[in-house]
């Protein structure tokens, strides 16, 4: 990159930042609301507004800052049903890219958390404030892996039955990791630029939103080339091309998640070996201005 663009990346990084210790401080002092059953629904009304209103200020500095860019068809969802999001995983940059497709016209985003993370200022008060899911992961010196995963599948769960009392979209990366060529070569499968997916924790997601109404947000995100978190700040990535397709969960039973997935996958490999998508497509230029 060019020193602008390491500039430009520097610059956008730290507003991004600023942006998240400002909303994180007046959550800071709103959360008691939360603590007290007669203002519980105005604390979440407003923390959703600030959810928006945080993704809304990222969306400018990301756009007229660092030049970063993505194209989306419109979408728009019903904010009073759960729903499940269904994402390829290429950078870190995909949840922001995440959080504008879906939290400016439909629920706000949840993601799984590691416990860890609750001692993290700023993101502990966050996954307090909005009851991020957390997983405690049990010792690895005390249990084995079948275990530790029948552990995590009660816990996501649990967190994803919780969305049918406040409704949001959970965000589920079932590769389980962030695709490169070498995880690619070493994991194997059909795939051409895909990691094969897990069902494990979409099956538990399915079966405790079945009864909600809500659907499955299918994202596929295509980048122009490899590039990092970095790069993308910096507007070095180039436009990313997003296409989505929504679901209904109850068409999806649990029994036969890991079937399902790996259909959609193909479905996916074979989009992002398609020319029409992988090309910047002028006609969605307009359509992705989130601000």
């Amino acid at each position: 990159m060019t020193l602008h663009r390491h500039l430009r990346a520097a610059t956008c990084l730290a507003g991004i930042t600023l942006n998240l210790i400002f909303w994180g401080l007046l959550l800071l002092l709103l959360l008691p609301a939360k603590a007290v059953p007669r203002t519980r629904p105005w604390f979440g009304r407003v923390s959703n507004r600030i959810y928006r209103a945080a993704v809304r200020v990222d969306n400018v500095l990301l756009r007229r800052i660092s030049g970063a860019s993505w194209n989306v068809e419109e979408l728009t969802l019903d904010c009073a049903r759960p729903h499940i999001v269904l994402s390829n995983h290429r950078s870190w940059a995909d949840i922001l890219i995440v959080q504008s497709v879906v939290a400016t016209r439909g629920p706000i985003v949840k993601f799984l958390c590691k416990r860890e993370l609750l001692y993290v200022p700023i993101f502990g008060l966050i996954i307090l404030a909005f009851d991020f899911p957390v997983l405690r992961r049990r010792s690895r010196g005390g249990s084995d892996p079948t275990h530790r995963r029948g552990d995590d599948r009660r816990r996501v769960t649990a967190a994803s039955a919780a969305l049918l009392d406040s409704p949001a979209a959970i965000l589920s990366f079932a590769e389980g990791t962030r695709f490169t060529e070498a995880r690619r070569e070493a994991l194997g499968g059909p795939y051409e630029h895909l990691l094969p997916p897990r069902a494990g924790g979409l099956a538990a997601m399915i079966e405790a939103l079945a009864s909600g109404e809500g659907a499955i947000i299918d994202l596929t995100l295509a980048y122009p080339r490899a590039a990092s978190f970095w790069e993308f700040l910096g507007g070095a990535a180039g436009p990313v091309n997003v296409r989505w397709e929504t679901i209904p969960i109850a068409d999806v039973p649990p029994e036969r998640a890991q079937e399902w997935l790996n259909d959609r996958w193909h479905r996916k490999d074979a989009l992002l070996r398609s020319k029409i998508f992988m090309e910047l497509d002028s006609d969605l230029s307009n359509l992705s201005e989130m601000e």
